[in-house]
């Protein structure tokens, strides 16, 4: 026997699109209430695959007398939340949030935002059915729960946007395990650069993660937006697997991305690639968020 350092929280190939899950300060970024829907499965073919479901909302609020002028020309307030479930074979893990985040204009065109996320982790482990190579009987299903929170900083203007969000800050021992909670460190950056004969979008970002007790993996990503209607982008995850994503845009307002992760890594002899859907809504969205000072980099 020996111990194994993994990282925790899932794990999302389309982040550029679905950053508000990786940094709660991201949450109320523009003037409409954004829901998401995802799916991921990981290492297709692979026994005990990893599985991902994920649900989310996000909304900017304004408490008391509502000030005159668009959203990015003030300060205010945003509240949301989500609920992921992450399925690896026997091991179970369910996690409901809710967010809180401030966002503060330092000049023109230049905001920061500051958010945390607070909830709690379902842990589970079936032991039904498991066997050892030498019949060693496992120990009766396992089912936990524990409180949990989260931090993060975002800055932003139409040109560039980036944060850093910290997880899993109540460092708990998992009940009936020895597994315990460890933060993990979220790095997020990207520029937007205008294509304006074609009225389009380059944007070039990156995604670094890294544990306690985990190498650093890093994503490198670079999207093309044409015309805010359709987009592709390519990815690659260092030590792991090169990424190809597409989607469209109707009416800005709803959004299906697809993400096929191609693996590169010693896995590739063992299972087929990675899939993820993602489908988002943007509730009653205006002609406004075209021009917003708050770019929709998803």
């Amino acid at each position: 026997a020996t111990f194994v350092h993994a990282q925790q929280p899932p794990q999302y190939s389309q982040f550029i699109f679905n950053n508000f899950l990786i940094n709660p300060a991201v949450g109320g970024t523009n003037d409409y209430i954004d829901l998401k829907l995802g799916y991921r499965t990981q290492w297709v073919g692979f026994g005990a695959q990893p599985v991902t479901y994920l649900f989310s909302i996000h909304s900017p609020v304004y408490f008391g007398n509502r000030e005159p002028g668009k959203l990015e020309d003030r300060n205010h307030h945003s509240l949301g939340g989500y609920v992921t479930k992450d399925d690896t074979g026997p091991i179970g893990k369910l996690n409901f949030y809710g967010s809180y985040s401030y966002h503060i204009r330092l000049d023109y065109s230049l905001h920061c935002s500051f958010g945390f996320f607070a909830g709690a982790k379902q842990y589970s482990l079936d032991t039904e059915g498991l066997t050892t190579p030498n019949g060693t009987e496992f120990l009766p299903s396992i089912s936990t729960i524990t409180p949990d929170a989260a931090v993060g900083f975002w800055i932003y203007s139409k040109k560039y946007f980036g944060g850093v969000a910290v997880h899993q800050l109540v460092p708990l021992e998992l009940d009936g395990t020895s597994n315990i909670l460890a933060m993990h460190y979220f790095f997020t950056g990207g520029y937007v650069i205008k294509l304006r004969k074609i009225e389009s979008k380059l944007i070039p970002s990156a995604h670094v993660k890294l544990g306690w007790l985990t190498p650093v993996q890093t994503d490198l990503m670079v999207k093309f937006d044409y015309q805010n209607i359709l987009w592709a982008a390519l990815a690659y995850r260092k030590t792991d697997a090169i990424i190809g994503i597409v989607g469209f845009n109707v009416r800005n307002a709803f959004q299906l991305g697809y993400a096929f992760d191609f693996t590169t890594s010693k896995l590739r002899n063992y299972s087929s690639n990675t899939h993820e859907i993602i489908i988002s809504y943007k509730f009653k969205p205006r002609k406004r968020m075209r021009d917003t000072k708050c770019p929709d980099w998803g």
